[in-house]
């Protein structure tokens, strides 16, 4: 399963979140706030749904 990662905004390099979902559990997620801290630069990056990298997640097939 893809591990979700979201984009520093102090230094823009990806952020692992630690969360690893299908795509379809990743659909029916909350939208909460979360946090992570940035391993680069040590800054608290606060997160939601719409901040995940989606390209971890297979192409849809059509």
């Amino acid at each position: 399963m893809p591990m979700l990662s979201v984009r520093c905004q102090a230094c823009n390099r990806l952020i692992p979140t630690g969360i690893d979902v299908d795509y379809e559990t990743f659909r029916s997620l909350t939208y909460t706030e979360r946090t992570v801290e940035c391993a680069n630069c040590e800054s608290l990056q606060v997160w939601n749904l719409d901040d995940v990298d989606l390209s971890v997640f297979p192409a849809p097939r059509g």
